[in-house]
């Protein structure tokens, strides 16, 4: 990856730098490097045996790749940085950049802030950049995780990316960390957790048919194949490939007792 830097000073953020990525290669920081051992430690000591990764030999070696995986649990992102075999960038939602350590800790770690809610403009311009660069990056397709374990309707921003990019699109199905770290409790159980990866697509293999000419239509298509890779009844809304959708299909499926 050539040599750059990003000027960032505009997000006003304590603790993040004016200048984004940290190191202006493809090699990861020390704080990467740090945290990425500590989330391993934490997943072996935690999961052991039940922790199940297929298929992550086939992130590339060069980018631009787009990650793309679906998200049930706040232990996903830490998945990914613990586990994967190159470097990743990866967008957080703003809020999470609290307190100023915070800020410094997720920038060494190639996260940047998104607002969520609307188009933010800024975080899809650096996001293009890192991906002109040659950076693999990493997107929840839903936008934020899933209440229950069906997916929910993909984002529009995925297929933008997907398109303005021409990066290669990695799916990526994550499942049983719902079950591990449930919403509201904070300490892990447990159970058998799955990252399953699917092989890279080049997305103009997705723009070559007609008919998936829209943003929200490259999106479902991406939806799809994550769908594909997981359990069915995991699958939500992409129960069905290739399904017509609505415009507000985001019911899930109910959560499992």
């Amino acid at each position: 990856m050539p040599p750059y830097h990003l000027w960032v000073a505009s997000y006003s953020i304590p603790g993040f730098p004016k200048r984004f990525p940290v190191r202006d290669d493809d090699a990861p920081s020390l704080r990467y490097r740090v945290v990425s051992f500590l989330c391993r430690m934490f997943f072996r000591l935690t999961f052991g045996r039940s922790m199940h990764i297929e298929g992550d030999e086939e992130l590339p070696d060069k980018g631009p790749v787009l990650v793309v995986s679906n998200h049930l649990s706040n232990l996903d992102p830490f998945l990914f940085g613990g586990f994967g075999r190159r470097t990743l960038y990866c967008m957080a939602k703003r809020e999470l950049f609290r307190p100023r350590p915070v800020a410094w800790l997720l920038a060494g770690c190639n996260c940047f802030p998104v607002n969520r809610g609307k188009a933010d403009r800024r975080a899809l311009r650096i996001a293009l950049e890192l991906l002109s660069r040659g950076g693999r990056l990493l997107i929840f397709v839903e936008g934020t995780r899933a209440r229950s374990p069906g997916m929910k309707r993909a984002e529009a921003g995925v297929g933008f990316l997907a398109r303005r990019s021409h990066a290669a699109i990695l799916p990526v199905a994550v499942w049983g960390t719902e079950r591990a770290l449930s919403r509201g409790r904070m300490l892990p159980r447990r159970v058998p957790i799955h990252v399953r990866y699917g092989s890279p697509v080049a997305v103009e293999q997705f723009l070559a048919d007609g008919h998936r000419a829209s943003d929200q239509a490259l999106a479902d298509e991406i939806a799809n194949r994550i769908a594909a890779l997981l359990p069915e009844e995991y699958r939500g809304v992409y129960e069905t490939p290739g399904a017509t959708l609505p415009t507000d299909a985001t019911t899930a499926l109910p959560a499992r007792g």
